[in-house]
Parts: structure tokens; C-alpha cells; sequence
């Protein structure tokens, strides 16, 4: 059976209206709807009929546009680089749900994320130990039940 927080980390469902985005990103709600006009952003409606929703990919989004565009950049190059990153985005989400396994804190302090077994190697699961300044993975046993 899955943990509860690696089961919450696969459907975790954070949005906020365009208010809270407009306070947490710091454009203004005439830019993000023109934005959003543009295909740069998306929203959603919810299934209970609340107000238009912005998931946190596109709350990220809105604020690395925000950013860029005070950086100087054109609106067209903005467009080209979050399309890039929320591409990114996308296939780290599917990781996460795809192949995490599990996490756990060890007596080191570190942190041991589990992902699933290796193509060649269905006997032994990847595993990731970091700490603040440190990453590595290891390949381990798979427990079996």
C-alpha cells in the first residue's frame, strides 16, 4: 500500500483564483487575463462551478512571465521560454507520479527518495539520498512483501 504523502504528492490539486495570483505573482489581473488571452497561461473551472482557477504550474508561470518581461525580454521570447519550462514541469510531474515509491528521513539526516525498478533490473529500485548540500543515487534491493 502507497503512504499517505507519497499517495498526496501524486494528486496534490493546489489552485488559486486570479486574485490570489495577481497578490502572489505581483502582475496585475488586467495582465494576467491578457496573458492568459494570449496562450501563455490557462485557467480551469472547477467541477463545482466556482470562479476560474490557476493551478501552481500556471501561478509559476505567470510569475517567471512577470519576471522575464521586467528582465526586458519580448513578450514572443517569454512565450518561447515558459512554454520551454512548463514542458518541464510536466514531465517532472509525470515522474513523480509515475515512479515514486516512497520517502524517508535517515539517521544521517539525510533524505532517501524511492523510485520505482530499473528496466534491466526489476529486482532493484532507484534510490535518491539528499541533504542540503548533496545528491546521489543508489540502486537497491527491492523489498519484497
Amino acid at each position: 500500500m502507497e503512504p499517505p504523502f507519497v499517495k498526496d504528492m501524486k494528486t496534490l490539486a493546489i489552485s488559486v483564483g486570479i486574485g490570489e495570483a495577481s497578490r502572489i505573482s505581483g502582475a496585475t489581473v488586467t495582465q494576467i487575463r491578457y496573458w492568459q488571452k494570449k496562450g501563455l497561461i490557462k485557467s480551469f473551472t472547477p467541477k463545482d462551478g466556482r470562479n476560474k482557477r490557476f493551478d501552481v504550474k500556471n501561478l509559476v508561470a505567470i510569475i517567471r512571465i512577470r519576471e522575464f518581461l521586467e528582465e526586458g525580454y519580448t513578450l514572443a521570447k517569454v512565450s518561447e521560454i515558459v512554454r520551454s519550462h512548463q514542458h518541464q514541469s510536466d514531465r517532472i510531474h509525470a515522474l513523480i507520479k509515475q515512479v515514486f515509491i516512497d520517502m524517508h528521513e535517515n539517521d544521517d539526516g539525510s533524505t532517501s527518495f524511492t523510485f520505482g525498478p530499473l528496466t534491466n533490473r526489476p529486482d532493484c529500485n532507484i534510490e535518491a539520498r539528499v541533504t542540503d548540500e548533496t545528491a546521489s543515487f543508489d540502486i537497491v534491493p527491492r523489498e519484497t512483501v
